[in-house]
């Protein structure tokens, strides 16, 4: 007989806090679940659909879908609370109070809201994409964007590090943006000679190591070919205290080539200097002993 009472009392406090009863609870909760799992597998085939058909910035694509998950999970969280008794007239008061309710939480997501405003701003005007390599000189950062999202943008150093910068602070941030539009870098590399050094010897060894590159590419247009302007030209760019700069500019398809590319030739030349008797100058200090 107790036995009973108490399956009956379980029974009961379980009717009272769940609609229907744990199992119709528990259904509603599956069903939900599984139909917002489903409406989002739907939407995100029929986005990446529309994307591929337009041609469309994956920045864009990623930001819609997500605003479009953050409100399906809003509304899923909502569906759920509302099944709850104890929190189904908490979440309708919400709603009937939406005013109230939207100022409150307004204050106190004055960041958030801003970072998601931001993130609007960058999807619309696109001052990078998903894949561009980008530079906050203020915030001395380099690296890859890897991931856009409501709050924030994912940056991937050299290092394999990612950096998260929220949307607020980069929408302010000055932006180098290595990748738009042209994909091909200019790099100037510049080696110091000292005044003693047969400056067109270096310029020949120079100019030899940076064509026979398999890296290198000949950004110059037609007109300039036709004009007979070099492919590459190496210039004194500067007289130091002890030292000549040459400088010759470099083109690749693309800044991970021109790292290598300057890395190579940092060696390359500096082999060859070395066994061509070219001095390139440090600072030495000579003492003289008095006796």
């Amino acid at each position: 007989m107790e036995q009973l009472y108490n399956e009956v009392r379980t029974q009961v406090v379980l009717e009272n806090i769940f609609k229907g009863g744990l199992l119709q609870f528990t259904l509603s909760v599956l069903f939900m679940l599984v139909g917002s799992w489903i409406l989002l597998k739907v939407i995100h085939i029929i986005l990446n659909r529309f994307l591929k058909r337009n041609k469309l910035d994956e920045t864009n694509f990623l930001f819609i879908y997500r605003i479009i998950k953050a409100i399906v999970y809003t509304i899923l969280v909502f569906g759920i609370a509302v099944q709850i008794i104890p929190l189904s007239e908490v979440a309708i008061s919400l709603l009937a109070s939406s005013g109230v309710a939207v100022l409150i939480i307004g204050f106190a997501a004055q960041e958030a809201f801003s970072n998601i405003i931001s993130g609007f701003f960058i999807s619309f005007f696109r001052p990078f994409s998903v894949g561009d390599l980008v530079n906050l000189p203020n915030e001395n950062i380099i690296g890859t964007v890897e991931d856009i999202t409501l709050r924030h943008v994912v940056i991937k150093t050299f290092e394999n590090n990612r950096v998260i910068v929220p949307n607020s602070v980069i929408n302010k941030a000055v932006i180098e943006n290595r990748d738009i539009k042209d994909k091909q870098a200019c790099r100037f590399f510049t080696i110091n000679v000292a005044y003693t050094a047969d400056i067109d010897k270096a310029r020949s060894i120079i100019l030899d190591e940076a064509s026979k590159h398999p890296l290198l590419i000949d950004a110059r247009s037609k007109k300039e070919i036709k004009d007979g302007i070099p492919q590459l030209k190496v210039i004194v760019s500067r007289l130091g205290n002890s030292e000549v700069e040459l400088r010759i500019t470099l083109w690749t398809k693309n800044n991970g080539d021109a790292f290598t590319l300057l890395a190579d030739l940092r060696e390359s030349i500096l082999k060859r200097f070395n066994h061509e008797g070219i001095e390139i100058p440090y600072p030495y200090q000579n003492i003289i002993l008095k006796k």
